[in-house]
């Protein structure tokens, strides 16, 4: 080990007010709780991690104030591992990251990206697109570095370009530490590329609704058989387990009245052993906060609380909510424009207020969204579902919302208000 990487990892060791510099870099000071971490490839690793797919916004760009808040806040409290990706924020994530983090020692951050597989047309295209969001992100190497978005559209892509081959040889140069791939497939193609391969990790989506209602808890076990560490994306399902239905809000608040949505969701990830780190999207510097302290005050998750977890799903379910996670995929490959993740918001939260206006007030927030950005524009191209990671029959979801609009529209309590608050 060289000396200066020596002095790095014996500073990190230390608890307290340990101070960390590099060369003219930030200085760490490190706060009193500290979060738990699991080991990856003999490396401690964070449980928590800073997914960077929904940075927060100001004006329509990346709010850096308050991403350089949010970086140091995790530093601080030792959740070091930073997520990024080529298509992310409009393709800005990237560059966003990574003008933050230079101000830290190199060695004191975990950084990973992945090699965006729907851009490579050939072998050679894995190293140029590396080397690419090296320089954005303005490091010489990524800790963790995968194929992106490995599913039934991308799988003969990632083949035929011999793409693990390709992360192979970049990492054998050090430009990549370890290499792995994020999945949104069947449980039938994770047993493929887990088999063909030897993969360092891999990124699945796991959540208690996905574990009742898909099929999360078979892709984890088939990683956990074959020995691979996972990280998890999306453990709060985009946002749906932190608006749960008012039913599941009260049954959460009587079984676990210590715990906000957020922070249930996160420590009942955590409960699988074979998950090393929990990417969550925070926007803000104060869900990154309580994310922090869910792992700095940890509990593991009970019994008792597992079936909690199960009854929430179960509730969610009944509901009839759309299990769209707002990654705006769709949006990427959509001729029309339309704000699919915002529409499916706006619809389950409908679904999950009982109050007594509530099909009032999804219909006027409905139509405050761009006219030719509404769910009626669809042409039935298709496009979208071909690009879900859910797989969701996207055109028949936005015609049920379209319907579900116009019988709130045509109700004659609607009418009255509608006219009511246009008077006003």
């Amino acid at each position: 080990m060289k000396r200066r990487d020596f002095i790095i990892n014996s500073a990190l060791a230390i608890g307290g007010a340990a101070i960390l510099s590099g060369c003219g870099k930030k200085e760490i000071k490190k706060a009193k709780g500290q979060v738990v971490r699991r080991k990856f490839a003999n490396i401690d690793t964070p449980l928590i991690a800073l997914g960077c797919m929904r940075l927060p916004m100001r004006d329509g760009k990346i709010d850096m104030v308050e991403l350089d808040k949010m970086v140091e806040y995790a530093m601080s409290h030792g959740a070091n591992y930073f997520d990024t990706a080529y298509m992310y924020v409009d393709g800005k994530s990237e560059n966003a990251i990574g003008e933050i983090l230079k101000k830290y020692p190199r060695e004191s951050f975990i950084l990973a990206d992945k090699c965006p597989a729907y851009l490579v047309n050939s072998p050679s295209d894995v190293r140029k697109l590396c080397e690419e969001q090296l320089k954005k992100c303005q490091v010489k190497y990524f800790d963790n570095y995968m194929v992106h978005n490995i599913n039934k559209n991308s799988l003969s892509n990632y083949r035929d370009n011999n793409m693990y081959d390709e992360l192979v040889k970049l990492k054998k140069e050090g430009l990549v530490k370890h290499i792995g791939f994020s999945f949104h497939g069947d449980p039938q193609m994770l047993r493929e590329v887990i088999k063909e391969h030897k993969w360092d990790f891999c990124q699945l989506q796991i959540n208690y609704l996905d574990w009742e209602v898909v099929n999360a808890d078979e892709l984890y076990q088939i990683a956990d058989e074959a020995g691979v560490p996972i990280i998890v994306m999306e453990p709060l399902r985009g946002g749906v387990l932190c608006n749960l239905p008012q039913k599941a809000k009260d049954k959460l608040k009587q079984e676990c009245p210590n715990d906000t949505q957020a922070s249930f969701g996160l420590r009942w990830v955590a409960g699988r052993q074979r998950v090393f780190t929990i990417l969550s999207g925070m926007s803000n510097l104060q869900q990154l906060k309580e994310n922090i302290d869910t792992f700095v005050n940890y509990k593991a998750i009970t019994e008792k609380e597992e079936k909690v977890a199960h009854d929430i799903a179960q509730i969610i379910q009944s509901g009839g909510a759309i299990s769209c996670t707002a990654c705006k995929y769709c949006m990427e490959v959509c001729p029309r424009g339309i704000n699919i993740p915002a529409i499916f918001g706006l619809y389950n939260m409908f679904k999950g207020n009982s109050a007594p206006n509530a099909s009032f007030m999804f219909v006027y927030n409905y139509n405050a969204l761009d006219e030719s950005t509404r769910a009626d524009k669809c042409i039935k191209c298709g496009l979208c579902s071909k690009n879900c990671p859910q797989s969701l029959d996207i055109p028949k979801l936005l015609a049920d919302v379209d319907k579900k609009v116009k019988e709130v529209e045509n109700k004659k309590l609607y009418v009255k208000i509608n006219i009511l608050l246009k008077r006003a």
